[in-house]
């Protein structure tokens, strides 16, 4: 995968097809409906029940409406992704408008893949991966997928400046 910042905003390139599948399935996650995935990405706030059902009666249906509506900027986004070449790995622009959406549907994404392979802090660690099952490992390698597009975004990775497509700084 290849990185490159234009006047739009971001472009991810040679993005395999195992890449571009994991990105698709960014809405969905977010959108789930699975307990295990809600109870993530809503936890429960406060220990005295009513503070709690307060809580939940007005702000979860507006954090609800965010997810929402970051899972339908991204699904436009990936729609827009195109092959390129006789390859069949995709570019993908991230606009510039549409950063902080990304990196908050990549989160929660990355959330929802924890909760829904059962991942735990141990399969995190630099020897985690050889304990996981293999359908844990499948979750981790597109849980660090996920973080690697979001660290591009938030800046933590140093992308030279590019016009030409010919110019793209390779990661």
């Amino acid at each position: 995968m290849w990185v490159a910042r234009v006047d739009e905003g971001y472009v991810f390139g040679e993005l395999s097809p195992a890449s571009a599948e994991t990105l698709k399935g960014v809405p969905m996650l977010i959108e789930s409906a699975d307990a295990r995935v809600r109870s993530r990405l809503l936890p429960e706030t406060y220990d005295d029940a009513e503070a709690e059902e307060q809580w939940r009666r007005h702000a979860v249906p507006e954090l609800e409406r965010l997810f929402l509506s970051r899972a339908q900027l991204v699904r436009r986004d990936l729609a827009a992704m195109r092959t390129l070449g006789k390859s069949q790995d995709q570019v993908l622009l991230i606009p510039d408008a549409h950063t902080n959406a990304w990196i908050a549907a990549l989160n929660a994404a990355r959330l929802a893949l924890f909760a829904l392979n059962e991942l735990t802090a141990a399969h995190m660690e630099a020897d985690g991966f050889a304990t996981a099952t293999q359908k844990q490992q499948e979750a981790l390698l597109r849980i660090h997928l996920l973080a690697e597009i979001q660290s591009v975004l938030l800046g933590d990775v140093e992308i030279e400046p590019s016009g030409p497509f010919e110019d793209f700084v390779v990661e």
